[in-house]
């Protein structure tokens, strides 16, 4: 969808510069009159119960939305793959993920243009690691090497737990995983013993640590793995409206991210309620920074695309520009 692309990335252009103009331009009798500005389309966005929409809930609380003259709407998913269903099937304009699920819905047909990181950016922003059982005799990655990981295949999860194996000096041949696709289903088996470790997106990270579970890595030092993003239908953006209501939102964003950084726990009881946050950990848990918007760099679409092609993810050849908005 390169054409596509390069068509969202002029509009995405002529809007820059058609702001830049107004804000210019002087009122007078001898000119004509200016043309209306596009109506914001509506968008509705589909979320997981996860930390990384905090910024867009805040924004919906504060009625930033309104004020930036959005119509913005949550369609809540308990699981991504109902999540790319709805997506494929036009019934959400934007979607919080991953570059894993924006690459595979760009390959199936469901073009996806990534707006924003929404965590992820450096290693201070969220949390994705390896957990044992408290009375594990397994002190580090290195001695994981062969030994069965729970995780989820295909995931961004193993995505991260090769990459910390990978930076831990493990042998791709001796990265062993043991399937388990519920996140849930994975900690409660991690504490009940019956898994040796476990990769763990945050918050149970935390509640795992919380209740005796050791933390042997995580991607909170060096490389940060676990980028979420915030995706757009790449028909809503050529649609009217509908990128100049990515371009309002994007700023939108940047004022919630403000506000939630600067006075993280105002907004605790937000990410409990929206998040889920476990009881144990809910007044406890480090809220995260959170990033104003921006594209992933081309190193990290690339390393995703690479190994996702690595494990025959992809179908046919998914790019760096087939993802991200280039300008030209």
């Amino acid at each position: 969808m390169l054409r596509l692309r390069r068509t969202i990335a002029c509009l995405a252009v002529l809007v820059l510069s058609m702001s830049m103009l107004t804000g210019c331009a002087s009122k007078s009798a001898d000119t004509s009159a200016a043309e209306e500005p596009a109506k914001l389309a509506p968008i509705r966005i589909g979320v997981l119960p996860t930390e990384d929409s905090l910024p867009l809930w805040v924004a919906d609380k504060e009625g930033l939305f309104a004020d930036a003259g959005l119509d913005v709407s949550f369609v809540n998913f308990q699981a991504a793959a109902e999540r790319d269903a709805a997506f494929t099937a036009g019934e959400i304009d934007a979607f919080m993920g991953d570059m894993i699920a924006a690459a595979l819905l760009e390959q199936g047909g469901s073009g996806a243009t990534i707006g924003t990181i929404m965590l992820g950016g450096t290693p201070a922003e969220g949390r994705f690691g390896i957990a044992v059982p408290a009375d594990s005799a397994y002190q580090d990655l290195s001695a994981l090497a062969g030994v069965p990981v729970g995780t989820s295949s295909g995931t961004i999860q193993e995505y991260v737990l090769d990459g910390l194996m990978r930076q831990a000096g493990v042998p791709a041949d001796k990265v062993v995983t043991e399937e388990v696709k519920k996140v849930p289903v994975r900690f409660e088996l991690l504490m009940a013993g019956k898994l040796k470790a476990a990769a763990l997106p945050e918050p149970f990270l935390s509640l795992a640590e919380a209740q005796g579970a050791k933390i042997i890595a995580s991607d909170t030092e060096g490389e940060n793995l676990s980028q979420t993003i915030l995706g757009f239908s790449d028909n809503y953006l050529v649609a009217p409206g509908g990128i100049e209501a990515m371009t309002v939102l994007l700023d939108v964003w940047n004022e919630a991210v403000t506000l939630v950084n600067a006075s993280p726990d105002a907004y605790r009881a937000t990410l409990v309620e929206q998040a889920r946050l476990p009881e144990p950990i809910k007044d406890s848990y480090k809220i995260s920074v959170y990033p104003m918007a921006d594209s992933p760099s081309q190193a990290q679409v690339d390393a995703v695309l690479a190994w996702m092609d690595a494990k025959k993810l992809l179908g046919k050849p998914v790019s760096f520009e087939d993802l991200v908005m280039v300008t030209p």
